[in-house]
């Protein structure tokens, strides 16, 4: 708007400088001595003169310049026009490498290195198509190269500290993330944290509360995690210490702060709770106490509450620890402390009620050795100890600290396997491995007490049983070879013997090696092939390579109905022998397999 004013009014004042010329009219006289002459013109007509002659002079000046610089043109363009190919090689290079398309990446980083020579861009390409392919001495070298220039240092630092990272490096890593971050400027965000992480991961906890500040003043962490962070390197100084001769005061500073700073960091407090019992600062312990289990109630904070004062008694810990109680009653971990004062305290009744709905709802090895200890102290009765033993076997587990997938059974201010500061959390394992050292009951311990319900015990049977299983003759039949599921499928099932048909003796010892015991237990209905593992074939049986006939020992089987040529022993539903069959010849119905 302003600059359209301003050209309005330009224009406005060339208007009426014009009329102002042509209402007063004048003459312009320009003498020439050498001539001896004199020309005369109008006042306007002077100044249109004047105004045409200065553009002339212009254009013949701009002609004059454009003249000498035609070469410098032509260069131009065609520089320009390079330039112009090499960002766009970039540029598609850039994009091959980010599809992952290696023979394309390398093709356009040759060419942009053709056209536009040691570009920044060009530097970039390169080292990222080495990454690509894996070639780690070429990113190296175009890394390194790049810290020559001062635009492209800190890209080349932080490739540097990736690819030191890669090797495994930790020296150089640290080398690169210090130089990021002492350049005077504003630090980089990849250089503030990867140098807190190195610090962290070596226990150098002074630089990491330097690099932390640092971070915080940057502003590249929150307020909540540089108090959560300082807290925790607070508690893992105080650890250190821990281990020290008269080294309480120092400890008690270092975790008063720590918990000021994060009141639910667990292990702080419970450390500082007990470094005021060993001070005599009771009052204080409590407080600390009290304020992390209102944030987060931990079996950790329990223990330490109760046992503020050393010496007291079992009653005076569970007066203690009902005050605890009354701060969270609906958590169940303040019911679980609960229940463990009083069955510390022999008050039976009082635990049972409060264990048993948490038993109900959520069943796991610490409730199941709760109430086994409960049983045992309340009623003496070592059935229902062993039955709460045996389901904590098959319990969900409890909570522990974690980190990385790995347990351990005490807090660690960083991860075993990455070095992560505060990596450790209070949760139920995503995956817990087999423990072949735990104990386990076994059924032939179980089976002599009387009390528990069979259906809710988890028997595991010992050697022992397994050994006597194996003695009976239905069992050990298991071992004799058996024919395919063809064949099997072909022999008839015997019916059950009438307990009133006389059995003859054997009449030799093939017959008797051969025999079927009837008085087994398989029943009609079993298939073919539970009546055939029953059946416990001889050492010479089960070397015959061709299967034979079974001989009874008494007159018939008992499905066998009798000669077939006999007459008078002919059924009505007999059919009778076969063409070409001999008289008193038997029809064959079993194998021996």
């Amino acid at each position: 708007m302003i600059k359209a004013l301003i050209f309005f009014a330009i224009l406005l004042g060339i208007a009426f400088g014009g009329a102002w010329l042509a209402d007063r009219p004048g003459q312009i006289i320009v003498e020439w001595p050498w001539l001896d002459t004199e020309i005369g013109v109008s006042l306007l007509t002077g100044f249109l003169m004047l105004v045409a002659l200065v553009i002339v002079a212009i254009i013949v000046w701009m002609v004059f310049i454009g003249m000498i610089r035609i070469p410098q043109s032509i260069s131009g363009f065609f520089t320009g026009r390079r330039r112009d190919k090499g960002y766009k090689a970039l540029s598609t290079g850039m994009v091959a490498v980010g599809v992952g398309d290696l023979a394309l990446a390398r093709k356009q980083a040759l060419k942009a290195r053709k056209l536009i020579g040691s570009d920044p861009m060009t530097l970039m390409l390169e080292a990222q198509t080495a990454q690509l392919a894996g070639d780690a001495t070429k990113a190296r070298q175009s890394f390194e190269a790049m810290l020559e220039q001062d635009e492209t240092r800190p890209l080349g630092r932080r490739g540097l500290y990736i690819e030191a990272q890669r090797r495994g490096d930790a020296e150089e890593a640290f080398t690169m993330a210090k130089a990021a971050t002492g350049d005077g400027k504003k630090t980089p965000g990849w250089a503030g944290t990867a140098l807190f992480d190195i610090q962290t991961a070596a226990a150098d906890w002074k630089g990491a509360l330097l690099t932390l500040s640092q971070n915080q003043a940057n502003k590249h962490v929150t307020k909540e995690q540089f108090r959560r962070r300082r807290a925790v390197i607070l508690t893992a100084q105080a650890m250190e210490l821990e281990e020290q001769p008269n080294s309480a005061d120092a400890m008690r500073g270092l975790l008063l702060e720590a918990c000021k700073l994060a009141p639910g960091l667990v292990p702080a407090a419970a450390k500082a709770a007990g470094v005021l019992n060993e001070l005599k600062d009771y009052r204080k312990a409590s407080k600390v106490i009290e304020t992390a289990w209102r944030v987060e109630p931990h079996p950790d904070l329990a223990e330490a509450y109760a046992t503020i004062k050393t010496g007291d008694t079992a009653l005076e810990r569970l007066k203690r620890v009902r005050s605890l109680y009354a701060l969270m009653p609906d958590h169940t971990e303040s019911k679980i402390a609960m229940a463990r004062a009083c069955i510390n305290a022999r008050e039976w009744a009082e635990a049972r009620s409060l264990l048993a709905p948490l038993v109900d709802s959520h069943l796991t090895p610490r409730l199941c050795m709760m109430m086994a200890e409960l049983e045992e102290g309340d009623k003496n009765d070592f059935g229902l100890l062993r039955q709460w033993l045996a389901r904590a076997v098959g319990a969900h587990p409890d909570p522990v600290w974690t980190a990385d997938g790995q347990v351990s059974d005490r807090w660690q201010p960083t991860s075993p396997v990455t070095g992560k500061l505060d990596a450790f959390e209070w949760k139920v394992p995503v995956n817990e491995l087999a423990d072949m050292n735990r104990p386990v009951l076994e059924s032939a311990d179980l089976a002599s007490q009387e009390g528990p319900n069979e259906d809710d015990l988890v028997l595991i049977p010992n050697s022992e049983d397994m050994s006597k299983d194996l003695e009976t003759p239905a069992e050990a039949a298991v071992e004799a070879p058996v024919a395919d599921a063809k064949e099997e499928a072909d022999i008839p099932v015997a019916e059950p013997v009438e307990d009133d048909v006389p059995v003859a003796e054997p009449v030799d010892d093939d017959a008797a090696a051969t025999a079927i015991d009837v008085d087994s237990e398989v029943d009609a209905g079993e298939e073919v092939a539970d009546a055939a593992k029953a059946e416990t074939p001889s050492e010479e049986g089960v070397a015959a390579s061709k299967p034979k006939d079974v001989e009874f020992p008494m007159k018939q089987a008992p499905d066998d109905p009798g000669p077939k040529f006999d007459p008078t022993s002919q059924r009505p539903d007999d059919p009778g022998p076969k063409p070409g069959a001999k008289p008193g010849e038997r029809k064959k119905r079993f194998r021996l397999f």
